[in-house]
């Protein structure tokens, strides 16, 4: 465990490596009150466990660390000494704030350091925009001093182009989050609820907490969403269904018989939020577009964070009826997506034939990895998404620690699986290779 402390040291929080010694004290290897919490986040990401800062400022030196990490991890299945269980860790752990939930555990919390060696926890690109993108960005930013357009005006009129719509079913937000959490603020009242599969995206959850819903969840079936439990699940109080598909994190995906049939099944006064936010790297990217001016209650959500690798500058949108968009709109914060945002975006579409180049790049790693996880035994069901999930139940937080002594960093849902984002061809190398060393037991290989 000292080995992996240091290497989160020196690469996670750019502690000069002569610092860092088994008998230095917090203080002398640089681990103040920020670094501390840095470092906290870090491991709790690395390992699938829950590490406070408070728990380290009791610690006097590195030796220290590593031993309380040693023991804290003792019990995770796979480890030296452990038992298999993991409830204790999750009992002696703190609630989880909303923030800290939304993001997985810490994942993506680093301030002042660089991520893990192989960051594929985040289901980002690993692709920089585009050179047209770029110098859109650039002429952007040299006007950084003048308010950004309030109405997103140009982007809007690109989107209804790109998807063959009005201007006026087109909503922009700071990233597509803002606008499902404006959607829920508008269709809050006593007693609502909102409905969706899981697991599915963690935000949907602490969203609908904040705006006051009753949370619905419905099981997911072997081969993705249960649309027809999902339906049985709305009744009079259901404002909402989210649906994400593809969905995160199992990459599972439904097709457009399947949803007219759920559409058709669903009353008119629920809305059906289609999110999208993978969808690019499914077989029927362009399905929620088709859909949504046939139906009133559908409303599309999407996003530049993921395909089009503008996840650092917040620009998400969605398609839905005038009269919603309408009240969307009203909710969202004026010049909440910058100029930068908004240029990068509107170049991005005109560059989409270049992007959708790296997506089938993207795709066809995907089907690499998952051939080479099945290979070795693991259960790997198809992914339509930019990841692949592997339902590992209880081995999750064993196979989490190996990836992270490998340096690699990959998203855990205790108890449930690991979802592993599809990075550089060097990055899902490193990923099999830590794949290989966990030593599962060959299991039941996953059909198409």
């Amino acid at each position: 465990m000292y080995e992996l402390l240091k290497t989160i040291m020196v690469e996670d929080l750019e502690v000069d490596a002569d610092q860092v010694s088994p008998d230095a004290s917090r203080e002398d290897a640089g681990l103040d009150s920020l670094a501390t919490f840095e470092l906290s986040l870090a491991l709790s990401q690395r390992l699938g466990v829950t590490i406070t800062d408070e728990e380290l400022f009791g610690l006097r030196t590195l030796a220290d660390i590593a031993e309380f990490i040693e023991k804290r991890t003792a019990d995770l299945p796979g480890s030296p000494g452990g038992t298999g269980s993991e409830a204790a860790d999750r009992a002696e752990a703190p609630e989880d704030a909303g923030l800290t939930r939304l993001l997985g555990g810490g994942e993506g919390l680093h301030p002042g350091g660089p991520a893990p060696t192989h960051q594929l926890a985040r289901n980002e690109t690993p692709f920089q925009p585009p050179a047209s993108v770029l110098d859109a960005i650039t002429r952007a930013a040299a006007e950084a001093n003048r308010y950004p357009d309030p109405d997103c005006g140009a982007l809007r009129a690109a989107l209804a182009r790109h998807h063959g719509l009005s201007p006026d079913r087109v909503a922009v937000g700071a990233g597509s989050i803002t606008l499902l959490q404006a959607l829920l603020t508008v269709t809050a009242g006593p007693g609502a609820a909102v409905a969706y599969s899981w697991p599915s995206f963690d935000g949907y959850e602490v969203l609908a907490d904040l705006a006051g819903f009753r949370t619905v969840r419905v099981p997911l079936a072997a081969d993705g969403h249960d649309l027809d439990a999902l339906a049985s699940a709305v009744d009079e109080h259901t404002r909402l269904v989210l649906l994400c598909n593809p969905d995160n994190p199992t990459g599972t995906a439904s097709d457009e018989a399947g949803l007219l049939r759920f559409l058709d099944a669903v009353p008119r006064t629920c809305l059906v939020v289609l999110d999208e936010a993978y969808c690019e790297f499914a077989r029927d990217p362009g399905l929620g577009a088709r859909l949504v001016a046939s139906w009133p209650n559908l409303i599309v959500a999407r996003t530049f964070s993921k395909a089009y690798g503008l996840a650092g500058l917040r620009v998400g949108y969605m398609l839905a009826d005038p009269r919603v968009v309408s009240r969307i709109r009203r909710m969202i914060m004026p010049l909440s997506v910058s100029d930068i945002a908004q240029a990068a975006a509107v170049a991005s579409l005109a560059a989409e034939t270049e992007l959708l180049g790296r997506v089938r790049h993207t795709v066809a790693e995907r089907e690499r990895v998952r051939a080479a996880m099945r290979e070795m035994g693991f259960d790997v069901p198809p992914s339509e998404a930019n990841f692949i999930w592997l339902p590992l139940g209880s081995r999750t937080q064993a196979f989490v620690l190996t990836c992270a002594s490998a340096g690699v960093s990959v998203r855990p849902y205790p108890d449930e699986g690991v979802r592993v984002t599809i990075g550089t061809a060097e990055e899902n190398d490193a990923f099999l290779a830590a794949a290989g060393q966990h030593g599962l037991e060959p299991g039941a290989v996953g059909s198409d």
